[in-house]
C-alpha cells in the first residue's frame, strides 16, 4: 500500500466514526425530542424522580444515623444496603428494627466525668479518678484545700463544696 492509500483509509475510519458519533449524539441532543419526550411521559418523568429524591433521603439519613450511632464499619454497611435493596419504606423500617437504641457518644470519658467518677488533669489532660490526688501520667496535683475550711476537694471546682468559698487555685 502506498502512503496516499493509508492516508485515504485513515480519513475513511475517522468520517466513518463521526458518522456513527453523529448517529448517537443526535437524537440525544436534538432539543425537540427531548422536549417531547419529557411532555409526553411526564408523570413518570416527575414521578420517577420523586422516587429518586425520596430513595436519596432516605439513603442519606440512614447513612447519618448509622454513623452516629455506632463506629462498627459493617453495621453502616448492612444498613445502607437494606436501605439501597429494599424499598425506602421497607429499608428504613427494618434499619430501625436493628439499629443500636443509644448513640456511640453515650459511652465516652466525658460522660463518666458528668457522673464524677473521673476527671481530667489540667496539665496533660490524662483521665484520673477522682480519688487520685495526683496524675497517674504526669505527677500533677489534682486537688486543691480550701482557705477556709481546708477541706480538700479537685481542682475543676470553682467553689468548696464544704463552705462555699472561691477557689484561689483556678
Amino acid at each position: 500500500m502506498e502512503t496516499g492509500q493509508l492516508t485515504q483509509a485513515a480519513l475513511d475510519i475517522i468520517e466513518w466514526s463521526w458518522n456513527i458519533t453523529d448517529i448517537i449524539w443526535n437524537p440525544l441532543t436534538n432539543s425537540e425530542w427531548i422536549l417531547s419526550t419529557i411532555l409526553s411521559n411526564s408523570f413518570r418523568f416527575w414521578s420517577s424522580i420523586v422516587v429518586f429524591l425520596l430513595r436519596l433521603s432516605v439513603l442519606i439519613r440512614v447513612i447519618k444515623d448509622s454513623n452516629a450511632r455506632s463506629y462498627s464499619f459493617w453495621f453502616q454497611l448492612l444498613a445502607v444496603l437494606l436501605v439501597i435493596v429494599f424499598t425506602p419504606v421497607f429499608g428504613l423500617l427494618l434499619y430501625i428494627a436493628i439499629r443500636p437504641q443509644w448513640w456511640k457518644w453515650d459511652k465516652t470519658w466525658w460522660r463518666d466525668t458528668l457522673f464524677h467518677t473521673v476527671h481530667q488533669c489540667e496539665n496533660c489532660w490524662e483521665i484520673n479518678k477522682i480519688e487520685n490526688l495526683y496524675c497517674t501520667s504526669c505527677g500533677e496535683s489534682l486537688h486543691v484545700s480550701c482557705r477556709e475550711c481546708q477541706s480538700v476537694y479537685s481542682k475543676s471546682y470553682s467553689y468548696c463544696p464544704q463552705c462555699g468559698a472561691p477557689s484561689l487555685e483556678s
